[in-house]
């Protein structure tokens, strides 16, 4: 399937958002609202699918816009209402939802898959009206033996104004983590930031 196969049969396309690789547009199909991405260029069309494989896998754990479908030339998946991360983040909520990242960023380490974005997530992550933290845009996903999800967490905390940690702290933990990515060494990082740093969750 095409995009231009279902293109006309899409009800109120709008364009959203425009990457490197990809165009996104919202639209109602199939009674349903939902974000279709299509590839710049015919050389991007891989990388597209590829996103498409990812959600696949990542959509089992609750992560990332919900697939459902995957052409040979876009992807479509549930388009998620909610605001920017850096737009809502504030000091009464900011330990419930960078625990949030710190949970899903644990679950792509687990899979082997690099977002390759947790550095900066306040445009990459949505947060809804209920509170939930959804990741958005896996076009720079990749499978990989050495992930840096968690570690690359790490460097966004230490720019946050709201945790009081030594910087060398935090790296020592992201060494041992990046080392021996464990379930313990996880814990020891969040022990760290939240419990030590902030009396609790």
């Amino acid at each position: 399937m095409n995009f231009k196969d279902i293109k006309d049969k899409i009800r109120n396309l709008q364009l959203i958002g425009k990457g490197w690789r990809g165009t996104v547009y919202k639209g109602v199909f199939d009674g349903k609202t939902l974000a279709f991405k299509i590839p710049n260029k015919e050389e991007h069309k891989k990388a597209i699918q590829k996103e498409g494989e990812i959600l696949s896998i990542v959509n089992k754990h609750k992560i990332g816009g919900k697939l459902h479908i995957k052409g040979e030339d876009f992807i479509a998946y549930s388009f998620i209402e909610g605001k920017p991360l850096k737009d809502v983040l504030n000091k009464e909520n900011y330990k419930n939802l960078i625990l949030q990242l710190f949970q899903q960023a644990r679950t792509l380490d687990k899979l082997k898959i690099n977002k390759d974005e947790f550095q900066r997530p306040l445009k990459n992550a949505l947060v809804d009206d209920k509170g939930k933290v959804h990741l958005i845009d896996f076009e720079r996903a990749k499978f990989s033996e050495k992930v840096s999800n968690i570690t690359q967490l790490l460097q966004f905390i230490n720019s946050l104004e709201y945790f009081n940690i030594e910087k060398e702290k935090l790296i020592k933990l992201g060494k041992e983590y990046k080392n021996f990515p464990t379930d313990k060494n996880y814990e020891k990082i969040l022990k760290t930031i939240f419990k030590e740093n902030n009396n609790g969750f």
